[in-house]
């Protein structure tokens, strides 16, 4: 008996300690991730450039998420891009199962539009951005705007995703400091529902669509001209676009500059990737590598060649530093941009 219970100890103790060496082999990452989804929220409507990004994201990502977690994309469109980044600070769960494609336009918000800003951008972590924008202004045939003169002479009427939203802030700012004539009427769901209702004949124009969704799904469209480009923004000019103007340079006074790159230099962040504080630091360092690999994969990249979409990787702090400058901008040009775009009046 006593030979016995010293074998049945001995195999006690190399169990014990088999065990023991699993657990410290256990990846406590994959073992999170294998058994959940991972959401990527974005904030415009299903048919958006935001939403493309966002689903090439996800199908290439998992790869590079210890687990291998099946990712799907949930759009929460409105006041342009506020209510989902609301829900990604306040809702979402903050344990890195939920990961937000932001309208860069919530970073400048809150000096913006404070009355309906509830959050700045300190309240979650960049994990980077996929690629930085040029955005433009368009109209099509039946408002016969031949050159940028008839800009300032047509009553066009434009629409936006909302006077708070990107588009509608922009469209609201080139009418004031060009004295374009222009009615704005906002309440589209994205890019998608503006590009229809522009082809239907429901209005004029719009400030903006962006280089990457035309690219992405419009570009024959626009070769074949149902659509023309009269101006690009600030951050920069896009190679595609040779000769059409940037209203930077039609800007006749350092405060017109000054108040066009704040109000359109956050495009050069144009997709940026972001989880709410509060995920713990190991998830939130893998989710920055993961994302990094993935704008960087070959077949990603071959994806997004197919596509037609850009891919210009940001990294976290290069993106934070981003931010900064424009949250620095001076308080004197943010109160003469904010004289110039009510933030709840479509004019």
């Amino acid at each position: 008996m006593g030979l016995k219970r010293k074998v049945f100890g001995a195999f006690a103790a190399i169990a014990a300690l088999a065990s023991g060496s699993a657990r410290l082999m256990a990846d406590p990452l994959s073992d999170f991730y294998k058994t959940r989804n991972v959401t990527i929220s974005v904030g415009s409507a299903a048919g958006s450039g935001f939403t493309l990004y966002a689903r090439l994201i996800a199908r290439h990502m998992p790869k590079y998420i210890p687990g291998s977690p099946n990712m799907v994309v949930e759009n929460l469109p409105g006041a342009g891009g506020l209510r989902q980044f609301d829900h990604l600070v306040t809702v979402a769960a903050k344990d890195g199962s939920v990961i937000g494609l932001l309208n860069p336009a919530v970073a400048v918000a809150p000096l913006l539009t404070p009355e309906i800003s509830r959050h700045s951008t300190d309240k979650v972590a960049w994990l980077g951005s996929a690629n930085s924008e040029v955005s433009t202004c368009i109209v099509w045939p039946h408002a016969k705007v031949k050159d940028l003169a008839d800009l300032k002479k047509r009553e066009l009427v434009l629409g936006g995703s909302g006077t708070t939203g990107s588009s509608g802030i922009g469209a609201q700012a080139l009418k004031a400091i060009f004295g374009y004539p222009w009615k704005i009427i906002g309440g589209y769901q994205g890019s998608a529902d503006i590009m229809l209702a522009g082809a239907r004949g429901e209005i004029d124009g719009a400030c903006i669509l962006l280089m990457s969704a035309m690219r992405a799904q419009y570009w024959e469209s626009f070769k074949r001209g149902d659509f023309t480009v009269v101006l690009q923004m600030p951050p920069g000019n896009h190679p595609d676009l040779p000769g059409v103007a940037n209203t930077i340079d039609l800007a006749e006074t350092d405060e017109q500059r000054q108040a066009l790159e704040f109000i359109y230099g956050y495009w050069a962040f144009g997709r940026p990737f972001a989880v709410p504080l509060g995920v713990p630091a190991e998830r939130l360092a893998m989710l920055r590598t993961a994302l990094k690999a993935t704008v960087e994969d070959q077949a990603f990249l071959a994806d997004s060649e197919k596509m037609g979409v850009s891919v210009d990787y940001m990294d976290p702090d290069a993106l934070q530093k981003r931010v900064a400058a424009i949250l620095n901008t001076s308080p004197e040009v943010v109160a003469k941009v904010r004289a110039l775009v009510p933030a709840n009046e479509a004019r």
